[in-house]
């Protein structure tokens, strides 16, 4: 009964300062809440464990060349199979290829995410389907088997969700393929795809026949999904693998160049799908964490002042007979209620966080949608609460130990003109938060300052009025129906597509390429140059091939730098040509000139005589310089995948629908996709940098909202118990303006301390954020000297209603009341 007497009590205390209580609970309310919607990003992408049978036992298998710094290098078919016969070190080994596929059948064809695997793909991840089954030992056939499992969209969308679709054939790239098996609406693959998620999975054995050899130079497949044998550690798979990697190298020679510096890495699939974020989600952990603190800080604050203010109450409370327990119990319980309402608006505020967070991320984080306020959130947020509790409770029931009744009773009004130790404890909270704020502010600084850079970064193209678009040509197994195997059909194809949107309203120019700048991953190769000696590793002829249709150039509006572009005599059955890029023309033939040499792929390829040098352009990542790219005419050597890259004369209405109805007149059956101007792809390479920006700004917004909060406090809480001083000093003849001055050169003070402090922190701390920053170093000058100056103003701003009322003050109304 007396601990609810307590709380009552508290509650009626509490709601007499109705804008203490208010102030404390929301200001909680912000940090809990935003603390946890953060925590809980972090969680669902990194901290979660994979949602498989003992995930710490998968890991993925590539392979690096050393020699050129490439990673992710792929694995070739008889890699695959040695590492499938090392039962020592792994219980299942697969292959893994991401594709495109066209499904038809349909009244418009569909393009679906397909993925190759081994037929022990899903038994390594020990995920069952939904219905149906998964593949097995059978289905290990060369080639593609023509069976499927599919995902639980894929059934819902092309198969209406019937539960007897198990034994229905769709016909995808041309070929009838029987489904077997849906996986769970849950079910995601590990690993990067091509787009989007995986919605159709065949078996396939990597391999063209039985009797072939395996190839050990071509690494198509792109990786390999792996589980340990029980008690194997990664650092032990690593060790084996390496040594393999050194007794396969001695034993094929040919196939593993001394130079290439091939060697195969074993990684935890955990760190594989997520370790390309963790260092922004940290970051953005770190962020947040100051937030909390500030918010802490700044009702540490709050708590302090109304602490000194009741000074005179507890006394009068001990003097009739309470004893200092009871005073801190009920001081104890105050802080408990004030948390306890912080956390649960704190919940309702992080449920809203969370649910922003996961719609503004971009595509490309991870496990996003796996995001959720979770026991685990709600535990952190307890804890936040617990700790406001016992760091709010205990201060001010400490300092009733040393409150002497008859003192606290005299001079406990609001004569009192300074503070001692308690001013003082709030001067360092400011001054901390105001640090705290800097911090934060820096860090935002930086990103925009990093965004900026990045923006501007020379594309090498113009990306205005620019759309583009994807194909991919049917490789379906049977070779009756494989008719874009044949290049002439690939090259009609091309063309006659080229001729009808080139004809379209609105349409300026046209072009085909394998490639779109900045819209994917495509693998360097090795090339051979003519007279050159390739073994000198100062060379290092590694370049990244595209594709091109005549007219590409024109359409990109990328310049010829010397000799002249593809036409339309560079044909098959004419003189094989390339273009090379600068920087492959500064790379590897340094001084001389490129024009009229010779180079090749392979020693199975025919030479290309170099007819042109094209301007660098950025073809992988922004932030990446300009990579060696060598381009052929694709008259003469063309892939199945296509983009299309159409110029745009103004607005154009409906264009998107338009090129992919002249597509669907050459073939009906091919669907176009990914659709996006590029600006969208731009859009897209920098959504993650945009993401992390947008929220430490935020971030940075709201800690210097909460420090001008703080530094208002603590000059209005001075100015109200130093109104005697002030009435003296004006009384023996201080000035207005004086007064004024004295509230915010304390102003200032406060906030150059936390600023300067703030600063030596943010450089102590750059490590955390310089992967995340470019074209800047994190002790930026002009950075430095802008937050400097907008924390001077947030100081001004602060102090300018406390001076005022420090200037109002009159003397004689003063005195007389004293």
């Amino acid at each position: 009964m007396t601990t609810i007497r307590d709380v009552q009590f508290a509650i009626r205390s509490l709601t007499r300062s109705a804008g203490y209580t208010a102030l404390v609970v929301l200001t909680l309310a912000l940090g809990v809440g935003t603390s946890t919607a953060v925590f809980s990003v972090v969680n669902g992408v990194v901290l979660r464990p994979l949602d498989y049978p003992a995930p710490q036992q998968l890991v993925r298998i590539t392979s690096d060349l050393r020699g050129f710094g490439a990673t992710d290098a792929g694995v070739s078919p008889a890699e695959l199979v040695d590492y499938q016969s090392r039962s020592d070190l792994f219980r299942g080994v697969a292959g893994v290829l991401p594709i495109s596929a066209n499904v038809t059948g349909g009244e418009i064809p569909a393009r679906v995410e397909m993925l190759l695997v081994s037929w022990s793909y899903f038994s390594i991840l020990g995920v069952p389907p939904a219905h149906g089954r998964v593949f097995g030992p059978e289905d290990d056939v060369p080639g593609v088997a023509n069976v499927a499992v599919v995902s639980d969209l894929f059934w819902r969308r092309n198969l209406g969700a019937d539960p007897n679709a198990i034994g229905r054939t769709i016909v995808i790239d041309a070929d009838p393929v029987l489904v077997v098996g849906v996986m769970p609406a849950n079910f995601r693959h590990p690993g990067r795809t091509l787009q989007n998620d995986v919605e159709v999975w065949s078996p396939s054995g990597f391999r063209g026949s039985a009797t072939a050899p395996l190839s050990r130079v071509r690494r198509r497949i792109e990786n390999c999904l792996a589980r340990l044998q029980p008690g194997v550690t990664l650092e032990h798979a690593q060790g084996r693998l390496t040594e393999y990697g050194a007794a396969v190298s001695q034993q094929f020679p040919s196939d593993y160049p001394a130079r290439n510096g091939w060697v195969p890495r074993v990684q935890s699939l955990h760190e594989s799908v997520v370790g390309g974020t963790s260092a922004s989600m940290f970051t953005l952990m770190g962020g947040v964490g100051l937030l909390l603190l500030i918010a802490c800080v700044n009702v540490a604050h709050l708590v302090l002042a109304r602490s000194a203010a009741r000074r005179q109450e507890m006394a009068i409370r001990k003097a009739l007979g309470a004893r200092v327990g009871q005073l801190m119990r009920q001081l104890a319980i105050e802080s408990a209620v004030l948390a306890a309402a912080g956390g649960v608006l704190g919940l309702l505020v992080a449920s809203w966080v969370a649910s922003g967070l996961v719609t503004l991320a971009p595509d490309r984080v991870p496990r996003i949608d796996r995001v959720a306020i979770d026991p685990t959130a709600v535990l952190v947020a307890a804890g936040i609460v617990f700790a406001a509790t016992v760091l709010f409770g205990l201060v001010p029931a400490w300092q009733l130990r040393r409150v002497e009744t008859v003192t606290a009773m005299k001079d406990g009004g609001p004569a009192r003109s300074s503070d001692g130790r308690g001013g003082r404890a709030r001067d360092v909270l400011v001054a901390a938060e105001v640090a705290m704020a800097t911090v934060l502010l820096i860090g935002a600084g930086l990103l925009i300052r990093s965004l900026v850079a990045v923006v501007n970064v020379p594309l090498g193209f113009d990306a205005d009025s620019l759309l583009t678009a994807r194909i991919s040509l049917p490789r379906p197994n049977d070779v009756t129906r494989a008719a874009y195997l044949d290049p002439a059909r690939r090259v009609a194809f091309y063309r006659e597509t080229l001729a009808r949107i080139q004809a379209l309203p609105g349409v300026e120019q046209a072009a085909v390429s394998t490639q779109i700048p900045l819209g994917g991953f495509n693998a360097p190769l090795l090339a051979e140059i003519q007279g050159v000696d390739t073994a000198d590793q100062s060379v290092r002829p590694v370049m990244h091939s595209f594709q091109i249709s005549p007219g590409y150039f024109e359409t990109m509006r990328v310049r010829i730098v010397r000799g002249r572009p593809f036409t339309e005599a560079d044909r098959a059955g004419s003189e094989p040509v390339a273009i090379v890029s600068e920087t492959a023309a500064r790379s590897f033939w340094k001084a001389r000139d490129p024009i009229g040499d010779r180079l090749r792929l392979g020693p199975d390829q025919p030479w290309m005589t170099v007819i042109g040098v094209a301007g660098d352009v950025l073809s992988r990542r922004m932030t990446d310089a300009p990579q060696p790219i060598l381009y052929q005419s694709f008259e003469q050597s063309s892939g199945l995948s296509l983009a299309l890259l159409v110029r745009r004369r103004g607005a154009t209405a409906d264009l998107a629908e338009h090129v992919a109805r002249e597509v669907r007149a050459v073939d009906p059956d091919l669907p176009v996709f990914a659709v996006r101007s590029m600006d969208e792809v731009i859009g897209y390479a920098l959504a993650q940098r945009q993401y992390m920006m947008r929220l430490v700004v935020a971030f940075g917004a709201i800690a210097t909202g909460l420090a001008l909060l703080g530094i208002y406090g603590v000059m209005s809480y001075a100015v109200a118990r130093r109104t005697r001083e002030i009435g003296i000093r004006m009384a023996i003849g201080a000035r207005q303006v004086d007064m004024s001055r004295m509230v915010l050169r304390r102003a200032l003070a406060l906030t150059i301390t936390g600023a300067v402090a703030g600063g030596i922190a943010s450089a102590g701390l750059s490590g955390l954020i310089r992967s995340q920053l470019f074209g800047v170093e994190p002790s930026d000058p002009f950075t430095m000297a802008s937050v400097f100056l907008v924390m001077t103003l947030v100081a001004c701003a602060a102090g300018y209603i406390p001076a005022r009322r420090a200037a109002r003050v009159d003397p004689v109304v003063t005195l007389r009341s004293q």
